[in-house]
């Protein structure tokens, strides 16, 4: 009798083990589950992390680019692009324009981005989807573009684990700064091209004591420096030689002698503002005081380069 209840309260006691066992196991499974779960799901948010945070990078280098395609097109047809804004958004997308692919923009492309973060994307694991919205470009300053673009995002998990859809919109600062100018390179034929070089000269006329001292200016004209004004074309209306006023017009100094020694013919009466010599407004003040006689000027430029009221000149 006594060794039955021996036995009886052994049983229990290693039952009574076996399934703590049991259940410890379940929990620590159960816990390595959850935490599993944690982790992927943490997984495709540091992915979409990284990603917003990149966004703003691949904006500036396919936007950059992509305008570089641009002024390449306007150099080699000798035109104008007639809508920037969409061709900007071609090449931008796919690195083309109208079937006309750029060396500039190969692997460059946007959608050639996108299909790396798709395939890095699925080396962890991720099913990643980009459709592009919308891709704008304006201008907000005289010296920087900005592009933005709109993604609706697909971001998946391939085990089943977690899922994100969602908009983002993306914005990235493009500098106008080295590029070529568009209004030189359809008039001069592309024989004289200039490069968007932002002036470090503060004062064109240093008149203190009546000297007449124009180094500034010179120095200005001599390096093909581009002046913020305040006024005619900005960057992005020169692509489509839209000649208008901006208030974040650039400018700069026509060298007729330099026109003319590519066999151009020369506009000896106009302004040699850039905008106003190639469309031609008549430069209605010449011989002016220590500035080479080939530069003449309109009314209007000469409260711009410090001209007005310091130094002599006639009009033409």
């Amino acid at each position: 009798m006594r060794r039955g209840a021996v036995y009886t309260v052994v049983s229990v006691f290693m039952l009574l083990a076996l399934a703590g066992l049991f259940f410890a196991g379940s929990r620590r499974d159960g816990h390595d589950a959850h935490a599993a779960v944690v982790d992927r799901v943490r997984s495709v948010d540091a992915f979409i992390d990284d990603f917003g945070k990149d966004g703003e990078r691949a904006a500036y280098i396919a936007g950059f680019r992509t305008l570089i395609a641009m002024e390449q097109r306007v150099a080699g047809t000798g035109r104008y692009i007639p809508d920037p804004d969409a061709a900007f958004k071609e090449i931008f997308l796919n690195g083309t324009l109208q079937n006309e692919s750029f060396d500039i923009m190969e692997n460059s492309s946007f959608s050639a981005y996108l299909g790396r973060v798709r395939d890095d994307a699925r080396t962890r694991g991720i099913v990643f989807d980009a459709q592009v919205l919308n891709v704008t470009l304006w201008q907000v300053e005289p010296w920087d573009m900005l592009v933005n673009y709109t993604l609706a995002l697909n971001v998946t998990d391939e085990r089943g684990t977690s899922s994100w859809q969602l908009n983002r919109t993306f914005t990235g600062v493009v500098p106008v700064t080295d590029l070529r100018d568009p209004l030189f390179s359809v008039g001069t034929l592309s024989r004289v091209q200039r490069i968007v070089k932002r002036t470090n000269v503060t004062l064109f006329v240093d008149d203190a004591g009546d000297a007449n001292d124009t180094r500034g200016f010179m120095t200005h004209f001599n390096s093909s420096f581009y002046y913020a004004a305040g006024r005619g074309p900005s960057m992005l209306m020169r692509f489509s030689g839209n000649l208008s006023d901006s208030p974040y017009g650039l400018e700069s100094l026509v060298d007729v002698a330099e026109v003319s020694a590519q066999g151009l013919a020369v506009n000896a009466t106009s302004s040699v503002v850039d905008y106003e010599y190639f469309s031609g407004v008549e430069g209605h003040v010449c011989a002016i005081q220590n500035l080479p006689s080939t530069i003449r000027l309109a009314n209007a430029d000469l409260s711009v380069y410090g001209i007005g009221g310091k130094l002599t000149y006639v009009s033409c």
